[in-house]
């Protein structure tokens, strides 16, 4: 075993000599508390006979945190990937890096940096590890058996091994990363029967998308659905932009879920029951707006400091949002071409916005009622009836009529989408004043524009022209 201070601070003797006694006496003996037999870590031995574990020490930055830790895991990834190490023992080789001048208090920084940093090894096919005496890192085999508690707080790196699928199988990018090296082990039955069969088992659940878990996770699809948040940088603040942007996805299919329900519910011409169903898309569009309350958290700096990585990522591209838009009647064909080119969003992008919206089985619900003339012209219904047609509603009906219910119903809906669009432009002039958007829109003056325009317009104007008087009810 090598001790050297190659990087920034001169080795402490008794440090290393104790973290020397851990790794000799406990990652390199049988524990009763592992969940199996063998030893505690089976590469430290064969690496410290073979020459191949390099340890080294670094001073801790209290002002760079967690931020400054994962650069020094970084930073060594590539020392490692750089050293040569005993040649066939390349497998086995380890560096180990002690964290000198860590506080107490400062430990689980450490267990933040291990995590922000390996998604990165393991695409490099590393992996890192960190250790402390509280280390909160489960055994594998056993889950109340903390086994990375070392005495001093350190982190170690080497390659990727064939039993990492115990640690690699439950996430699809790690698993991904872990099948291009050792898939070949796993192709046949021959192959297999040498292997454990554990690691058998994971593999084909891995493959098939089959991890062992819990009714509700399943269910839910949670453990896909935490696991496909990537963000480009360390900064706190970018995940929280990159969960709220992913949340808001999943609030706009509901809508659109719903208001296609709706949709067919007016088809068949079933007011109440669209209005049930609008009423949930409503609620969710009320959720969206909070969302901005979220991202107004950031602060222009924590924005400028990732906003770079979204290169030309904009909103305005999100097919499921553009979806939801022509399911209520504003439609594009020039903002549907932006599609045009991504297989399996393209067809759905276009049918949305070929087929009839929600508006449009309205007035035709209206047309069956009574309340627009018999034949459109061209197809489509002058503004001026249909603007006529939903103030009789108002006019002659209440609460007790389906049509009234289901007009209010459709105001709640337009009302949170505008207020949806209003909280978005403020949010923007907030956070980047009126600086070009990304995506090649204007920014500010684009979403002005957007936020002036009204689903269900003839339904607002109708305000306009009702008269004086007491409710028909």
């Amino acid at each position: 075993m090598i001790h050297d201070s190659d990087h920034d601070a001169a080795p402490d003797i008794d440090d290393l000599r104790e973290i020397q006694d851990w790794l000799a006496e406990f990652l390199s003996a049988p524990h009763r508390d592992l969940g199996r037999e063998g030893d505690v870590c089976p590469f430290v031995a064969p690496a410290i006979r073979a020459g191949s574990l390099h340890m080294e020490t670094i001073t801790y930055d209290a002002d760079a945190g967690w931020f400054g830790l994962a650069e020094s895991m970084r930073h060594q990834m590539d020392s490692y990937a750089g050293r040569a190490w005993p040649e066939g023992k390349e497998s086995i080789a380890a560096l180990v890096t002690c964290v000198r001048g860590i506080p107490e208090h400062h430990w689980p920084l450490l267990d933040e940096a291990q995590r922000r940093v390996k998604v990165e090894a393991v695409r490099r096919g590393f992996m890192v590890g960190q250790f402390h005496p509280r280390c909160p890192e489960p055994s594998t085999w056993n889950p109340s058996f903390p086994v990375s508690r070392a005495p001093r707080p350190l982190f170690a790196i080497r390659q990727m091994a064939l039993h990492d699928i115990l640690f690699l199988h439950s996430n699809p990018d790690f698993f991904a990363q872990y099948e291009s090296r050792f898939g070949d082990r796993y192709k046949d039955a021959r192959s297999r029967a040498h292997l454990p069969r554990r690691f058998v088992e994971l593999h084909s659940s891995a493959t098939q998308k089959r991890n062992p878990t819990t009714e509700y996770i399943e269910y839910q699809s949670i453990d896909i659905l935490l696991s496909l948040q990537r963000p480009h940088t360390d900064h706190v603040a970018e995940m929280t932009f990159y969960l709220s942007g992913q949340a808001k996805e999943l609030l706009f299919k509901m809508v659109y879920e719903e208001v296609a329900a709706a949709r067919l519910s007016l088809v068949t011409d079933r007011a109440d029951e669209a209005a049930w169903g609008l009423r949930r898309a409503a609620i969710a569009l009320e959720v969206l707006a909070k969302m901005w309350d979220i991202l107004a958290a950031i602060s222009p700096a924590e924005f400028n400091s990732f906003r770079e990585e979204l290169g030309e990522a904009s909103g305005i591209d999100s097919y499921m949002y553009r979806m939801m838009e022509f399911s209520l009647g504003r439609k594009s064909e020039s903002l549907a071409r932006r599609h045009a080119g991504v297989p399996g969003v393209a067809e759905d992008v276009f049918r949305a916005l070929h087929q009839s919206s929600l508006y449009d089985e309205a007035l035709g619900l209206l047309n069956r009622r009574g309340l627009l003339p018999e034949t459109p012209r061209d197809g489509v219904w002058a503004t001026d009836a249909r603007l006529r047609a939903w103030a009789r509603i108002y006019e002659e009906s209440g609460p007790s009529s389906d049509l009234f219910r289901f007009s209010e119903t459709l105001m709640d809906l337009a009302q949170a989408f505008s207020r949806w669009r209003a909280l978005h432009l403020l949010l923007v002039e907030r956070t980047i004043g009126n600086k070009a958007g990304t995506g090649g829109t204007t920014g500010v003056e684009w979403l002005r524009r957007s936020a002036d325009h009204r689903f269900f317009p003839e339904l607002w104007e109708a305000r306009s022209v009702l008269s004086p008087g007491v409710p028909p009810w």
